[in-house]
């Protein structure tokens, strides 16, 4: 809804302070989360700028500065900021240009449009399949885990990534299986596993 869109704030740094001629300022960079670049959203941000003076000395102002980050902005993306660079040398303002970073999520890396994700599955959920709950960006996802699936093995959800922007939907949603067992385990459970161990034939190094 329109809720996930607040103004937020927000920092920002100049790496060069490079001018053209038409008062192009490039090599600003702005840090944006996972969740803002999701969703979209606005931000209100403070940027160190060099602009050079009428003797031509390089000064350094710092400015605030609106800026909206728009749904399916990725790593690497560039916002425009129209005429709010530094002053050219006819004197009319030109373009600030932002590099978006996008800041570690503790669930998901990102790869273009694409989210990734660590999913753990407890052994009998991977040999006999099961239905579980899987996070997403848009919310929760129930998702049918196959029979026999094995750790290491990848399922994609389709449309669950990053917008891909102009209506065109949605990167995809890549879940590594990892399989993991209990650390410590009831009288009751060790039995189960004992009997199992007992009459399995299973040999995963055969």
């Amino acid at each position: 809804g329109g809720g996930r869109r607040a103004w937020g704030g927000g920092r920002c740094r100049v790496v060069s302070s490079c001018v053209s001629a038409d008062g192009e300022v490039r090599g600003a960079e702005i840090t944006s989360t996972l969740e803002e670049a999701f969703h979209g959203a606005k931000k209100s941000i403070a940027l160190e700028v060099a602009e050079p003076d009428r003797r031509g000395a390089v000064r350094r102002t710092r400015k605030q500065y609106d800026v909206r980050i728009p749904p399916g902005t990725t790593e690497g993306s560039r916002i425009r900021l129209a005429g709010q660079g530094a002053p050219s040398q006819g004197g009319a303002a030109g373009d600030l240009f932002l590099v978006v970073h996008l800041a570690p999520h503790p669930l998901f890396t990102v790869h273009g449009h694409d989210l990734h994700m660590t999913l753990k599955l407890a052994p009998w959920e991977a040999a006999l399949g099961a239905k579980i709950q899987v996070p997403a960006m848009g919310g929760n996802l129930s998702l049918t885990i196959p029979p026999r699936t094995q750790s290491g093995q990848h399922l994609r959800l389709r449309s669950k990534g990053l917008p891909l922007g102009g209506g065109r939907g949605h990167g995809d949603l890549i879940a590594a299986i990892r399989i993991v067992v209990p650390e410590s385990l009831t009288a009751r459970e060790r039995e189960l596993f004992e009997e199992l161990a007992r009459n399995s034939r299973f040999n995963p190094r055969g």
